[in-house]
C-alpha cells in the first residue's frame, strides 16, 4: 500500500465512538467496513513487529465517520479507509520514537488541548467528557493521539532545531513584505492540499476529487482537511492569514473570487492540488478586533408578544431589564473577552455582528443562547518582532525536515498490512 505523506504538526482534535465488544473479531463483524469482516485475524498490522488491532482500526474509522459526517460505506472503504490506515501507520512510527526518545508528556499539557476542544465546540466546563461517554467514546484515546502529536513535535525540536540556521536576510524580507503588503487583502484560509510532486499525479487528482465530493455530500471540511491535507507553508487545515502575494500564483485568481465560507473546485498549483475555503477577508494595516463584550440571553416562553418586546432591545442595558422579566435564570452579562482566545464558533457569528446586533440562537454544548455584542475594540495591527518571525521561520523549517525524517523513518519500518 502507497504510503501517503503526513503533516508532523496536525491536531487529531476529533471525537472517537467506542464500540463496546468481548473482542476483536467480534467488533470486525459488527462494522460496516466489508474489508474487516473478511479477516481471518484480530490484527490488521504489525509496525517494526508492534500489533495494531481491527479494534483499533475501527475506533478510528468510527471517529472519523462521525467527526466528518461521512458515512461508512464502499466508498468510505475505497476511498477513506487506506488513508485512516496510513496515518495511523505514521502515528505508530512516531509513537515508536518518541519511546526511544524518552519523551515523557506532562498529563496536564494534554488536558488543557482536551480542554480547549470542549471551549471550540461549545461545551460548558466538564461537558465534554460526559458527551464522550454518552456516545459510547473513550477519551483516553483522544488523549493518546494528542500525546503522540505533542511528542513528535518535542522530538523534531529536540534533535534539529539546534542545526537549524536563521539567517538576518530571511527576517528583513518578511518585515519588507509585511509593509509592501499594507493596504492589499488578506485571506484568513483553510485548505485541503494534495501535494502531486514524486506522486502520480492523476491519482492525487482522483484522490482530491473523491474528497470534494464528500465535502458537497456534507463531509466536515475541517475534519477531512485535518486528516488527509499534506503540509503547505507549515500546516494543514486552517492555515491563518495568508496576503494576497503569497498564495500560489496558479490559484491567487480564484480565491480572490470566492465568497466567505464556500469552498472551492480542486484548484491545481505549483505543486498539488488544492481546495480552498476562504473564512474571512480583511485589508492589511487596518483595525483589528482586540476584544468584545457580551451578553447571552435565552428567552422563557417564546410568544408574540415577548418577541415584539425584544425588538425594542436597543443596548445591553435595555436587554438586561428584558433578561430579568422574561429571561432564564442563567441569561447574563458574560463580561469582556480578548478576541483571539474566543472559540472559532463563537468568533464566527460575531464577524457577521455590530455592536447591540442580537445573533440568532448558538448552541453551547447542551444548551441554546442568544448573544448581543454590548461593545467591540479594535487596535491597529502591530508589526511582529524579529524573535515571532524567527519563531515562524524556524516552525517552516523544522516542518521540511519533519516531513523529510519521517520518510526516512517509513522507508525503515518493517510494515506488515493484512488487508
Amino acid at each position: 500500500m502507497r504510503l501517503i505523506k503526513k503533516i508532523f504538526d496536525k491536531f487529531f482534535l476529533l471525537l472517537f465512538f467506542y464500540c463496546v465488544i468481548l473482542c476483536n473479531l467480534v467488533i470486525a463483524n459488527e462494522s460496516n467496513l466489508p474489508i474487516l469482516k473478511r479477516l481471518p485475524t484480530s490484527i490488521f498490522a504489525t509496525v517494526n513487529n508492534e500489533p495494531i488491532s481491527i479494534f483499533d482500526l475501527i475506533q478510528r474509522a468510527n471517529l472519523f465517520s462521525v467527526s466528518a459526517k461521512i458515512p461508512i460505506n464502499e466508498d468510505f472503504e475505497n476511498n477513506i479507509l487506506p488513508d485512516l490506515i496510513t496515518g495511523y501507520i505514521d502515528e505508530m512510527i512516531q509513537s515508536q520514537e518518541i519511546k526511544l526518545s524518552n519523551i515523557v508528556i506532562p498529563e496536564n499539557q494534554v488536558q488543557q488541548i482536551v480542554s480547549s476542544i470542549e471551549k471550540d465546540n461549545g461545551f460548558e466546563e466538564g461537558k465534554f467528557k460526559e458527551f464522550l461517554k454518552e456516545n459510547k467514546t473513550d477519551v483516553s484515546i483522544l488523549e493518546k493521539q494528542l500525546k503522540t502529536n505533542i511528542g513528535w513535535k518535542q522530538l523534531i525540536a529536540n534533535k534539529f532545531r539546534k542545526n537549524v540556521v536563521i539567517q538576518e536576510s530571511e527576517i528583513e524580507t518578511i518585515l519588507k513584505n509585511l509593509e509592501t503588503n499594507i493596504g492589499k487583502e488578506e485571506y484568513f484560509i483553510e485548505q485541503i492540499f494534495l501535494s502531486f510532486e514524486n506522486q502520480n499525479q492523476k491519482e492525487v487528482l482522483e484522490k482530491i476529487n473523491n474528497l470534494y465530493e464528500e465535502i458537497n455530500k456534507g463531509g466536515d471540511f475541517e475534519s477531512i482537511a485535518n486528516q488527509f491535507s499534506d503540509t503547505y507553508i507549515g500546516k494543514a487545515g486552517k492555515i491563518g492569514w495568508i496576503p494576497e502575494n503569497s498564495l500560489d500564483s496558479k490559484i491567487v485568481n480564484n480565491v480572490k473570487e470566492l465568497e466567505i465560507n464556500n469552498p472551492s473546485k480542486p484548484l491545481q498549483g505549483e505543486s498539488g492540488y488544492f481546495i480552498i475555503k476562504v473564512l474571512k477577508k480583511r485589508i492589511i494595516g487596518d483595525e483589528i478586533i482586540d476584544s468584545v463584550s457580551l451578553f447571552r440571553f435565552k428567552i422563557l416562553e417564546n410568544n408574540e408578544e415577548i418577541n415584539s418586546l425584544l425588538e425594542k432591545v436597543k443596548n445591553c442595558n435595555d436587554l438586561k431589564n428584558f433578561s430579568e422579566k422574561y429571561g432564564t435564570s442563567d441569561s447574563g452579562n458574560l463580561g469582556t473577552f480578548k478576541y483571539d482566545e474566543l472559540s472559532d464558533k463563537l468568533k464566527s457569528v460575531l464577524q457577521k455582528m455590530k455592536k447591540n446586533d442580537i445573533s440568532d440562537l448558538i448552541n453551547f454544548g447542551s444548551s441554546e443562547f442568544q448573544i448581543m455584542l454590548c461593545d467591540i475594540q479594535k487596535n491597529k495591527p502591530v508589526v511582529p518582532s524579529k524573535f515571532k518571525i524567527t519563531d515562524i521561520l524556524m516552525n517552516r523549517k523544522l516542518d521540511v525536515i519533519s516531513k523529510q525524517y519521517m520518510s526516512e523513518l517509513r522507508s525503515k519500518a518493517i510494515i506488515d498490512i493484512r488487508i
